[in-house]
């Protein structure tokens, strides 16, 4: 019977593989952070690369999707378990966001190679590191290799057949003229009232919302006409439409009302025109991106457009990061809490009290964790509040290698 790392043999004391395959799996799972990393620069530049111009909530989407499907191989390593029969929900939610944007499956297919080299090559790395014995190391690869026979392959079919029934779906649910009418207005083609039912030489203000019920309300309140469709990839687009453009405090005033409410949306700016409807557009998905990545439920691009601009590219973002909040930076359970500490703090105008009672702890505490921050900074958290914000920010989003 099997126990530990060992197993009686005929010439004595033998590792057993499938504990020495678990040592090497604890290992690279308790260094999960510089795992990712390799992904995040070779397998997500290689993404960007191949689809210029991706967008942050499609690149937020193939993360999720990595990080899902790495944890499940890593899993898979402990154990013979049978094949999955489908999707994981975070590379369901890609397949669909994939079909949605109108990118080609055969774009993912050099992307899936270079994302098994890269698992590969940590985890070849990480058993010599771990064992001495390259007789062993070699016996644990084989294994490692055995246990995930077939899996990329099996995990690629599932994937393919989820991307054709949500292309199926979009073709039928895109038929409609409206759908067709929007098509064109996005890509800047005229298109008449009676067509759209929609002015679209008036100024609008985009939404992207997660339900249609959250928008008759919302229209009703702000006083603007209501364009809604369904969105490819899930959620609903929208546009509010009026002669006379909202100016900055009244769409303020309309988030505010809008959070003291169910649903979640993201907003663009007002734009005018038929220019003007694809570029509020634009914004307020990245702006939905942005919401959907740090859990906020409402979200005006304008509000964001900084860290949205930062988080087109991963390697600045990091950079920005680890420049910003230096020390803090840092992985671990502490540096975590004294992060979600000083950015509440800069959130709710540097007010020790309000962050006190968001947070559910004493003054004292707070004010402690703030002197801590700004030790592990290096400088007063009022010199560069604005830029540590930002980088607070950015950190929820890129991990901060813990």
């Amino acid at each position: 019977m099997r126990d530990g790392r060992v197993v009686p043999g005929l010439a004595g004391v033998v590792e057993d593989p499938d504990a020495v395959l678990a040592e090497v799996v604890d290992t690279l799972e308790a260094e999960f952070s510089g795992f990712i990393a390799s992904f995040d620069d070779r397998v997500l530049a290689r993404l960007s690369a191949r689809r210029h111009g991706l967008t942050a909530e499609l690149q937020d989407a193939a993360r999720r999707a990595m990080l899902a499907a790495i944890r499940d191989a890593l899993a898979r390593l402990r154990s013979d378990a049978a094949l999955p029969a489908e999707l994981g929900p975070d590379l369901a939610r890609l397949a669909s966001l994939w079909a949605g944007s109108g990118c080609e499956l055969a774009d993912l297919t050099d992307v899936q190679l270079v994302a098994s080299e890269v698992f590969w090559d940590r985890f070849n790395a990480t058993a010599e590191r771990v064992l001495h014995d390259p007789s062993l190391c070699w016996d644990v690869v084989k294994l490692a290799r055995a246990r995930l026979n077939g899996y990329g392959d099996h995990i690629g079919q599932l994937f393919h057949q989820a991307y054709e029934r949500e292309t199926t779906r979009m073709a039928r649910t895109h038929d409609g003229s409206r759908w067709a009418a929007v098509a064109r207005a996005l890509e800047g083609r005229w298109v008449g009232v009676a067509e759209l039912g929609y002015d679209l030489t008036q100024s609008h203000v985009a939404v992207v919302a997660d339900t249609s019920v959250t928008l008759e309300p919302l229209a009703r309140h702000a006083n603007r006409q209501l364009l809604q469709i369904d969105a490819p990839g899930g959620g609903v687009w929208a546009w509010l439409g009026g002669k006379i453009p909202l100016s900055d405090d009244e769409l303020d005033s309309l988030l505010v009302w809008q959070r003291r409410r169910d649903g979640e949306v993201g907003f663009g700016e007002p734009a005018g025109g038929f220019a003007g409807f694809s570029v509020s557009h634009r914004q307020a998905v990245e702006a939905r991106a942005i919401a959907v990545s740090t859990g906020e439920r409402v979200v005006r691009f304008g509000d964001f457009h900084l860290l949205i601009a930062l988080l087109r590219d991963r390697r600045l973002s990091r950079g920005f990061v680890e420049r910003e909040l230096r020390e803090l930076a840092g992985p671990g359970e502490r540096k975590r809490a004294l992060r979600n500490t000083l950015r509440s703090y800069l959130e709710h105008g540097q007010c020790v009290s309000t962050a006190a009672a968001l947070l559910r702890r004493d003054r004292k505490t707070i004010q402690r964790q703030l002197q801590s921050a700004e030790e592990l900074l290096g400088r007063c958290v009022s010199d560069r509040s604005g830029e540590l914000l930002i980088a607070l920010r950015t950190a929820d989003i890129v991990g901060d290698g813990g």
